[in-house]
């Protein structure tokens, strides 16, 4: 979103304790750091959905009409907040950019599509999967699956136009 000419990032996590969720938030302060921005950070229990994510965006922008973007790590949330911009007569992603932590369903048909992290879940799984297998059989060698590194999906939700 920086590359894109985002100038002030706003993070929206869940509110459960989750390693994700921390990383994602000591990730972000160093960002914020780093780029002079002042940290803007919202937590929202994820049974919120995407009315929370609605109300997360109305509350954000409306305490900080700085955030010209939003990194939202609950996709449901990310959705929400997708659909109160368009209430509020903002464009996404000419005034808010939106981006997401996991490229699903609904990061895929939001309208903008929402740039999001391909985490690459079903190859995990598989590899879970064949995991057990071999531990079952007997063969324990092998401790960890290790999956393949998320890749960025960059759609339109962040694809601000130069000028």
């Amino acid at each position: 979103m920086l590359a894109a000419g985002a100038r002030q990032i706003g993070l929206v996590v869940g509110a459960s304790e989750r390693t994700s969720y921390s990383q994602a938030e000591q990730a972000y302060a160093a960002m914020a750091a780093g780029h002079g921005m002042q940290p803007v950070v919202l937590r929202m229990d994820e049974a919120e959905g995407e009315d929370g994510g609605h109300a997360a965006a109305q509350q954000l922008l409306g305490e900080h009409p700085e955030l010209d973007a939003l990194l939202v790590m609950v996709d449901a949330f990310a959705v929400g907040a997708a659909r109160y911009a368009q209430q509020a007569g903002l464009r996404i992603p000419e005034d808010l950019m939106l981006a997401t932590r996991y490229d699903g369903l609904r990061a895929r048909s939001c309208e903008p599509p929402l740039t999001a992290l391909d985490l690459h879940l079903e190859d995990i799984a598989q590899q879970a999967v064949d995991l057990l297998f071999e531990h079952l059989r007997g063969d324990t060698t092998r401790r960890m699956a290790t999956g393949p590194l998320p890749t960025l999906a960059l759609r339109r939700s962040t694809q601000r136009k130069p000028g």
